[in-house]
């Protein structure tokens, strides 16, 4: 790895599969699942498995932790101990969490004449976040500088397409991040909603009854926005049911000329506020990039 390359971090919302996470050789900054307040770095000290096994018991109300100061710093140190003098931060959107907030004043506390530290608010979270990650890394290796990646990343932030549908709203309504959403809970917990996330919200675009349906009517508002044949750089997610996704991804393979494709496990800060059960796309169309 050459000196003069730069470090790529993704936050804990990120859904990555771990070969794209090393081919492209993309960092984390963790995040924390506090379960019966007891607090686990997501994927280190708690596996995906173990935590969905946990949250069946009843008396289990998941939360979740943005990362500390120090534990940016210590993810900025190991880059750079690593060769990486620059660093592209991406973070799951404001409205979502502080992370952007502590990334940022953390990038404040590092001597500038370390290396410039760039944190990007993606305005999206789990495979938008990924798919951003994923375009900047492609272009650093072709050679494209730091700024370049830096103004990608931004051009991209809110730009990714991201519907998914939930199996249950239990988590959602704990979580209380799904604006407009009152509607959705109350007495009607038994529907499956599909959701969107646009530039930092999560908000109900619809909802049906069954699993089956909700699969469905994901594929109906995919293709509404986006026409057969379309170029596009996709990522199918879930918490916890990749046959689910594994379908709904090949559909799209089938649909779409998919220019950049995989599937990821979106992950237990994710899960824990989604819940199990969810599968969704994240997109954008390759004339996007500019």
């Amino acid at each position: 790895m050459s000196k003069g390359r730069f470090g790529i971090l993704i936050d804990g919302t990120a859904a990555m599969p771990d070969d794209l996470v090393h081919a492209y050789d993309v960092r984390w900054l963790p995040m924390y699942v506090i379960l019966k307040e007891r607090s686990f770095l997501a994927g280190v000290q708690l596996s995906t498995a173990d935590f969905y096994e946990r949250i069946k018991a009843k008396d289990v109300v998941p939360e979740t932790s943005q990362p500390t100061i120090q534990d940016c710093l210590d993810a900025y140190d190991a880059s750079r101990r690593d060769g990486y003098r620059d660093l592209l931060v991406l973070t799951i959107a404001t409205e979502l969490s502080g992370t952007f907030s502590v990334a940022t004043t953390s990038a404040q506390q590092t001597p500038s004449e370390r290396g410039r530290i760039e944190v990007v608010d993606s305005r999206s979270l789990a495979g938008g976040i990924s798919l951003i990650a994923t375009a900047a890394a492609r272009l650093r290796d072709r050679g494209g500088s730091f700024d370049d990646a830096v103004a990608l990343a931004r051009r991209m932030a809110g730009h990714i397409s991201i519907l998914a549908a939930a199996d249950t709203l239990e988590y959602l309504r704990r979580s209380g991040r799904v604006s407009g959403g009152a509607a959705l809970f109350g007495t009607l917990l038994a529907v499956k909603p599909i959701l969107e996330v646009a530039d930092g919200e999560v908000r109900p675009v619809d909802r049906v009854r069954t699993r089956d349906k909700a699969a469905l009517r994901l594929r109906e508002l995919i293709a509404q926005r986006t026409p057969d044949g379309a170029r596009i750089h996709a990522c199918a997610l879930s918490t916890n049911d990749p046959e689910r996704a594994r379908t709904l991804g090949q559909w799209a393979q089938e649909r779409y000329h998919c220019v950049e494709y995989f599937q990821a496990e979106a992950g237990p800060v994710i899960g824990a506020r989604a819940g199990p059960g969810v599968i969704g796309l994240c997109w954008y169309a390759e004339e996007a990039l500019g």
